[in-house]
């Protein structure tokens, strides 16, 4: 018998306002680095609209299993 269940994931999107400087970067590493502290991973390469910059993180929701009673 085989377990098709995936896990499941949280899924976050950071978004900071996007400037041509250094500023927009150094915000968005910050942000990045915060969550990957807490567990999450990088989901893709970040992203551009017109006036802001996005970057997709993901990490496994852990379920716990009660301990067994003795």
């Amino acid at each position: 018998m085989t377990n098709n269940m995936k896990t499941p994931i949280q899924y976050i999107i950071l978004a900071v306002p996007f400037h041509a400087d250094a500023a927009t970067h150094d915000e968005m590493a910050r942000k990045v680095n915060e969550r990957l502290i807490a567990g999450y991973e990088l989901f893709g390469a970040p992203f551009l609209s017109e006036e802001m910059m996005y970057q997709a993180m993901t990490r496994p929701i852990l379920q716990t299993s009660p301990r067994p009673t003795q």
